[in-house]
């Protein structure tokens, strides 16, 4: 999410007392960002309405339904429900409550080219069974490997969880001292080297690196915690496809008060200056106290922010970035 506002973002509400209008926020998007902002903004006692492109929520988390069937437009399963089970309990909701799921075992099931497959319990004696009918001499180091990178999960959870805003945030003394257990000069392929010699099971430990549009002979090794995220906290279906989990974000959405505008594409960011004040759509504007952006960076910015009020991300440098 990109806020484009002034600091009235966080403000606090006005007290009951108090003669003053509610502060009002207006986001565009409706994909699982802007849902938990409206959620978390709405819990803040914040005046929220969503304006959103699309008839319906999700975004790229959403579903099409045809004669009967209805199919992800976005993810296909659930990783690391911690993220969406805080956000939830911090605005009283229970996350299993409002969008039931169930844990896959087995997670997937990898069918080779050169011959093999691999069923990917989270059943780690199990698993150790599995790669042992590849491998039997890198079926010991599996459990190895997930202790690793329990320890390397838990190190690097504290700069995960910051928000890094430029170059400064990477040299920051917390980040540093990591690069002993991180390793970032070496791939995540190498960085398997160092359990598995089967080059199969290095990839069944490593295709996860293709979340991120990255290759896993380049990708750097920390995102060996991608494949250990999915064993210690699960692949997960929520009932209904991934699209529910959006469904039932802006179902608590609603009942906490927050306005939809489905259908309704942003074709402008309003300013007074240089401080964003609402947007305009093809049927009218929305104004507010403050503007958040759930929408990708590159497109927001060249399409809905004049280029004159960007003194940083201008059209011409936004053209120079490659993304994944």
């Amino acid at each position: 999410m990109i806020s484009t506002a002034s600091d009235t973002t966080t403000s606090r509400p006005a007290s009951p007392r108090s003669s003053h209008r509610r502060k009002s926020v207006l986001i565009v998007g409706a994909g699982p960002g802007g849902l938990a902002a409206a959620m978390m903004l709405a819990k803040a006692g914040l005046d929220v309405h969503v304006v959103e492109r699309l008839p319906h929520v999700g975004g790229r988390c959403s579903a099409i339904e045809e004669r009967g069937f209805r199919f992800d437009l976005g993810p296909t399963f659930f990783l690391y429900p911690k993220v969406l089970e805080r956000i939830f309990k911090l605005v009283g909701r229970d996350l299993r409550t409002e969008v039931p799921m169930v844990r896959l075992d087995p997670q997937y099931r990898i069918a080779f080219g050169g011959g093999g497959e691999l069923n990917c319990t989270p059943d780690v004696a199990k698993l150790e069974a599995e790669v042992a009918k590849l491998s039997p001499a890198d079926a010991p180091n599996v459990k190895r490997f997930l202790d690793d990178n329990r320890v390397k999960m838990e190190k690097f959870r504290p700069c995960l969880e910051r928000p890094f805003s430029g170059w400064k945030d990477i040299v920051r003394w917390q980040l540093m001292k990591l690069f002993p257990t991180l390793k970032p000069w070496r791939s995540l392929d190498s960085e398997l080297g160092r359990y598995f010699k089967d080059e199969r099971v290095r990839l069944a430990f490593s295709f996860q690196s293709k979340y991120l549009g990255m290759s896993p002979f380049n990708c750097p090794s920390l995102f060996s915690i991608l494949s250990f995220l999915e064993y210690e906290y699960g692949v997960w279906h929520p009932y209904g496809g991934c699209s529910a989990v959006s469904e039932g974000m802006g179902r608590v959405a609603r009942e906490m008060g927050v306005r939809f505008s489905l259908g309704e594409e942003v074709k402008e960011v309003l300013f007074d200056g240089r401080k964003a004040v609402g947007v305009r759509t093809q049927t009218g504007e929305h104004r507010a106290d403050a503007l958040v952006i759930n929408a990708d960076f590159a497109h927001a910015m060249t399409k809905l922010v004049p280029d004159a009020l960007r003194r940083k991300w201008t059209d011409a440098k936004i053209a120079k970035k490659k993304f994944s």
